[in-house]
């Protein structure tokens, strides 16, 4: 409160009453506003308990139509119940009516008509259209595929055996026929028929065959005559000791041995002996001409066989069947080129090296080491054996052992420079692979395994990167 600003009490009452008076004006208008302010806070609470009751009743309603809607969702699935029930019933039934009416029928379909109207027979669909598949829940039907699959193995597998060296032949032309498919694709590629460029490869072929037959038996059955004349001197320089063959039959009993054989074991009919080279030789001249009989089929069918194959797979994943086996048959086809590249490489190669050291009938022996040659690891050794023998009879030691060096140094070449690069441009298999395959190849079909080994191999490898190892990294 102010201090008093007269002496006077009169005057200092009144002016303590005015202040009073004025402070009693204040805190009532701050009263009336706080009342406003409840009234107005009073109604707003009075607003928000209404909405609240009216949401409640809204969410009340709510709950009401969940439990209809649910009451009425528990209706409809116990009807769907019973019309499933019913639906399975009637199904039965109508199985049952299908099978009195087949039964009934069934002399109506021993007549052609009934049956083509049966089967609906169409001009797109001239045995009628396919039927439903069979129940394999059956465990009769099991059993008896089971029984009747065991069997037919059994069959296969015996049929198989009876006819393994047709089989044999069969393989041999598929092989040859797809190893040259790329030149035939070439050559139809350059706008000859395909009839017409198989022609031309097998012209080829026989002719490069012929001009081999004649190179090569002259000199063949003139060394033979020769061997055949100068056996007896061969026979006295085994008896001989001081001779270098004298000296070999000293150390390893080569005549005694040939004798006790010729006594015990080797008493052969020469016209037994002679009928039984006629009939292998007749033999084999029939199997040639079956293989190139067979090839030539192969040649000029192929773009229709593969449709046949492929057409075995689903029609989901024979797009993708159908790129696989064209790049099986791509690198096969690779390999078999690749193969005879490598055999023309030792071909020119032995007759440069044979012709260098004046080694008679260097173009028949360096054709034998290019034959050879296509038999995978061991056949150009089996040949250069044969070359080095020739050498050092015709020519001397030394040109033997120089035969012996260029052997090593082309083996190593090869196998390790020529080969490798070939394999990685054809069948992109690793060389590890290779061997293991040859030998299993050889091991089990003998040459043709040999021959045959790569491409499978190949295959496998193809097969496993893109089908087995990705299903594996998606499981």
């Amino acid at each position: 409160m102010d201090e008093p600003v007269t002496d006077d009490p009169e005057v200092n009452g009144v002016a303590t009453l005015l202040g009073a008076a004025v402070q009693a004006a204040d805190e009532s208008k701050a009263a009336q506003a706080e009342a406003k302010q409840a009234e107005r806070g009073a109604r707003e609470a009075d607003t928000d308990a209404q909405q609240a009751r009216a949401d409640a009743q809204e969410a009340d309603t709510d709950a009401r139509q969940a439990r209809t809607d649910a009451q009425e969702a528990d209706t409809d699935a116990r009807q769907a119940r019973t019309d499933a029930q019913q639906a399975r019933t009637d199904a039965q039934q109508a199985s049952a009516d299908a099978s009195g009416a087949a039964e009934s029928a069934e002399e109506l379909l021993l007549e052609d008509e009934e049956r083509r109207e049966a089967a609906r027979v169409s001009a797109e669909q001239p045995f009628g259209v396919l039927g439903k598949p069979l129940d394999r829940r059956s465990s009769v039907r099991l059993g008896f595929g089971v029984t009747v699959g065991a069997l037919l193995a059994i069959a296969l597998g015996r049929a198989v055996m009876i006819v393994e060296r047709e089989l044999l032949l069969l393989l041999v032309a598929a092989f040859l026929a797809i190893g040259l498919e790329p030149v035939v694709g070439w050559l139809v590629g350059r706008g000859l028929r395909r009839g017409w460029a198989v022609a031309v490869i097998l012209l080829v072929s026989l002719g490069l065959i012929g001009a081999f037959i004649a190179v090569a038996v002259p000199p063949i059955v003139q060394e033979g005559s020769r061997l055949i004349q100068q056996a007896p001197d061969y026979f006295q320089q085994l008896q001989a000791k001081n001779s270098a063959l004298g000296r070999i039959d000293a150390r390893f009993h080569i005549v005694d041995k040939l004798r006790t054989q010729a006594s015990t074991g080797l008493n052969i009919n020469a016209v037994g002996g002679l009928l039984s080279v006629g009939v292998a030789a007749i033999s084999f001249g029939f199997e040639a001409f079956l293989v190139i009989v067979l090839m030539i089929y192969f040649l000029i069918e192929l773009p229709r066989i593969k449709p046949v194959f492929y057409r075995l797979a689903p029609r989901s994943r024979r797009a993708r069947v159908g790129l696989l086996g064209d790049e099986i048959l791509a690198r096969v086809g690779g390999y078999v080129l690749g193969n005879v590249f490598t055999s023309l490489v030792a071909v020119v190669a032995f007759y440069i090296e044979l012709r260098i050291l004046k080694v008679p009938d260097a173009l028949v022996l360096s054709v034998l080491v290019g034959v050879l040659d296509l038999i995978p690891l061991v056949g150009s050794t089996l040949a250069g054996v044969v070359v080095v023998l020739v050498a050092w009879a015709a020519v001397g030691l030394t040109a033997a052992l120089i035969t012996v060096g260029f052997l090593l140094f082309y083996r190593v070449f090869e196998d390790y420079l020529l080969g490798p690069w070939v394999l990685r441009r054809t069948v992109d298999v690793k060389p590890l692979v290779t061997i293991v395959a040859i030998i299993l190849g050889g091991a089990l079909l003998g040459i043709i395994g040999a021959l045959i080994a790569v491409p499978i191999a190949a295959a496998i490898q193809l097969l496993l990167l893109e089908v087995v190892y990705p299903r594996g990294d998606a499981a």
